[in-house]
Formats: C-alpha cells, structure tokens, sequence
C-alpha cells in the first residue's frame, strides 16, 4: 500500500518498488543508489541489528531511514531535517516505515538556538548551515566532471551548459530555524543508547559531535559521517574519537574527488 500524506508532492517509484516523494529526481536516483545499492552507510564493519536506535543527522528526504527501517526488525530512528520543503518530504517518505520514527524539524549544533539555512531547491544535498557560494560552485563543478569522466549518461552535455547549470543548481532560499544539541534531545527522549549516528550535515559535523556532551559519549557505538577537509577536520575528528575506543576509517570516494568531502566511519572497539 502507497503512503497517502503528501500526495501533492513529486513522486517516483523506485526499483525496489516503493513509491517516494523527492525534491529533485537525479539526487532521488544518487540516494537510492549510495544507500539502497551501494549501501555506503553499512560499509567499513558498520552494522546494524533488530532493535538498534539510530539518529539520521540531516535527513534529507529520509531514504536512509527508510532503508534502517527495512533492514532491520524494531528499528527506532531519530531524523533531523532543518530545511522546510524536505521535512515535508521527509513526513511523507516516512509513512513507510513499519518502527518508531521520530521526526526533528531542526538542524543539531553544539548549542541551542537558531542559524540561518541556506537551503539549494535544485541541490538540496549541499544546503548549509555556513554557506560559501564559491566552495559550492567549485564542489559541484568537481561532481559534474568526475561523472562524466566516469561515464555517466548525459554528462558530456552537461559539461557544455556547465556554467548556467551551475548558476541553476546553486539558486539559494534561505530559513531561520532551529538548532539543538543532540544531548538534549537525548535527555528530552530517554535515549539509551545510540547505534549508529549517521551524521550528513555539510559543514557541520564537528558542531554535530561537539554538542555530545561527555556523559552520552558511552551510548555512541558506531558513526558515520560526511566529514569536510576544512583545517585538517578529517585528521582532528579521527583523532578525537581514537581516542573515546572507536576504529575510525576515512576515505573519499571517487565521485568525490577535487572536493573537500570524505567519509568517516567510526566503530566501538570491544
């Protein structure tokens, strides 16, 4: 049965046979690839298990919750989207889900209070807490080129509208909203423990981990996070939780490549 609320909204039908609502169709068939076919969440020695809570840091339109909910019996997620149009998504994409799924329309920092969002319609991946027009448009520019060295149907005419397609995707809406910490939201929820902390908030990660306060630092089992090269970040963020007891690998995948982006994925050690 197809999920009824947001019936306004686009919607596709993906290869697995559920019909989603989505804000741009080329970033609906990137995520269902990384987290349905490539499974880039579950890679690295994460895992997850009947019963896990999971806390989906910058939801997006909540395809990662989603798949949680499917891969494993009991799953209880917490998901966080600041950017109005795809929390709306986000509501009705999560119809699907069969466990507990607690929906935040919030951004989480180090601290309480509000931050102006800069939300991209076209782009809505990179939307930001700390905008940088210029490092958007140069990420972007390194995405495009590294699909069409890849071969990516459609690319080669991509790179001859390079310019005005950047202009397009990089048209920006901005929104004041809110900011919490996700130890507050621990302690407003009774959350226990966390298995796995999927963290994909460009630019804001560290703030992210920053507003774990020490005594919830024991419920963290696994990370994994979109973590930007900005003064050695991947490095520090490394560091910092080798030294809580997790095994942490950073890599960058090649569709990455030319930009500030890698992947963090972090286990507890026994």
């Amino acid at each position: 049965m197809t999920p009824s609320a947001g019936s306004e909204l686009r919607r596709a039908t993906l290869p697995n046979g559920m019909s989603v609502a989505y804000q741009t169709k080329a970033e609906l068939d990137q995520f269902y690839g990384d987290i349905f076919e490539k499974q880039v969440y579950t890679s690295h020695g994460i895992v997850l298990a009947d019963g896990d809570t999971v806390f989906d840091v910058g939801a997006n339109i909540g395809l990662f919750t989603v798949f949680v909910d499917h891969r494993v019996r009991g799953a209880r997620v917490l998901a966080f989207e600041p950017a109005p149009p795809l929390f709306e998504i986000l509501a009705a994409n999560t119809l699907w889900c069969r466990g507990e799924v607690l929906l935040f329309d919030c951004g989480l920092g180090d601290r309480e209070g509000a931050a102006e969002l800069t939300f991209y319609p076209a782009t809505s991946g990179m939307s930001t807490f700390h905008a940088d027009p210029g490092e958007e448009r140069e990420a972007l520019r390194a995405l495009f080129h590294n699909q069409a060295a890849a071969g990516a149907p459609g690319f080669e005419e991509v790179l001859r509208s390079e310019a005005r397609l950047l202009d397009q995707r990089l048209r920006a809406e901005t929104y004041t909203r809110p900011v919490r910490t996700l130890s507050g939201v621990v302690a407003e929820v009774g959350v226990e423990r966390i298995d796995l902390l999927k963290i994909d908030v460009e630019k804001s990660e560290a703030e992210v981990l920053a507003g774990i306060a020490e005594r919830d630092w024991p419920k963290v089992r696994q990370i994994v996070a979109e973590v930007h090269d900005l003064g050695g970040r991947p490095a520090a963020i490394a560091a910092d939780l080798g030294s809580r007891g997790f095994a942490v690998t950073v890599e960058q995948e090649a569709l990455y490549r030319g930009t500030d982006r890698y992947n963090l994925y972090a286990r507890r050690e026994a």
